[in-house]
This record gives structure tokens, C-alpha cells and sequence, in this order.
């Protein structure tokens, strides 16, 4: 055999196991589970608004602010008293990860979802009916609810 044949088959040899290896980090990282969560680890607020600033927008950022406290709003409400943290795993609400618990995490992540987005499509239509006071007093109030569940000092 001649010696480029050797190190072309060398070559070849190692780039084929670079691939596999790849290949396989790959699929791993697709199959990896993300942790079991009620409350998705997005549902926090970036930014708190002062009445100023809200009455210097119009009724579509307005109905955008309004809609991102809705979805955390729903996201961590109904679980307050498990955990206040967004993200929380089963584990660290203190929920054994059963078959059940597992099944009854997923069946209520999947209706929430159905049910925030039934809500987006309706107040996408009829929120810019509503006065533009009454829209800017619920982001406030509703900011002061979320500021309120995400204190640490309710546990």
C-alpha cells in the first residue's frame, strides 16, 4: 500500500469518529428533558412601568405590556403555594416525580398554553375598545400583583 493511501485511510478513519461522536452529542441534547416545571422559567417581568411611561404609549404596546402580565400572571398565580421561583422543577416545589405528577405537570402546561393563547386572540381584538386609562391601571395593578408573588417572602 502505498503511503498516501495509509494516511488518506487514516484520515478518513478519524474524521468518521469525529462525525459519530458529534452525532450523538447531538441526538443527546435533543432527547435531553427539560426539568418538570408548572410555571415556565419566562414568566418574569424584565421591566416595571410607572404610570408616566405607560401614558406616553398607544393602545398596541399598551395591549402588548397588558397580554406579557396576563401570561405571567397565569403562569404563577395558581402556583404560589408550591413556589414562587419561575423555572421551579418538581423537585424543588417538593413534588415527587411520578408517572401521575409528572402526567398531571404536562396536561396542565398544555392547557395553559391553549387557554393564554384563547385569551391572546381575544384581547387582541376587544382591548382596543377599552379606555386607555382602564388599560394602563390593570398593567399597574397587575405589576403590583407580580411584584407581590415574586417577593421572597412569600413561600
Amino acid at each position: 500500500m502505498r503511503k498516501s493511501s495509509v494516511i488518506f485511510l487514516i484520515a478518513a478513519v478519524i474524521a468518521f469518529s469525529i462525525s459519530a461522536v458529534f452525532a450523538q452529542d447531538e441526538k443527546k441534547s435533543k432527547n435531553e428533558k427539560l426539568p418538570n416545571t408548572y410555571v415556565s422559567p419566562t414568566a418574569v417581568l424584565e421591566k416595571y412601568h410607572t404610570q408616566e411611561e405607560l401614558d406616553k404609549l398607544g393602545k398596541i404596546e399598551l395591549t402588548q405590556i397588558y397580554m406579557e402580565r396576563i401570561v405571567v400572571l397565569t403562569e404563577v398565580i395558581p402556583y404560589l403555594a408550591l413556589h414562587t421561583k419561575p423555572g421551579a422543577t418538581l423537585k424543588e416545589m417538593g413534588i415527587p416525580e411520578t408517572r401521575a405528577n409528572i402526567e398531571h405537570m404536562e396536561n396542565a402546561v398544555k392547557s395553559k398554553k391553549l387557554y393564554l393563547e384563547a385569551v391572546k386572540n381575544t384581547l387582541d381584538d376587544v382591548i382596543p375598545y377599552s379606555d386607555k386609562t382602564n388599560i394602563i391601571q390593570s398593567i399597574i395593578f397587575f405589576e403590583k400583583m407580580i411584584k407581590r408573588a415574586m417577593d421572597d417572602t412569600i413561600k
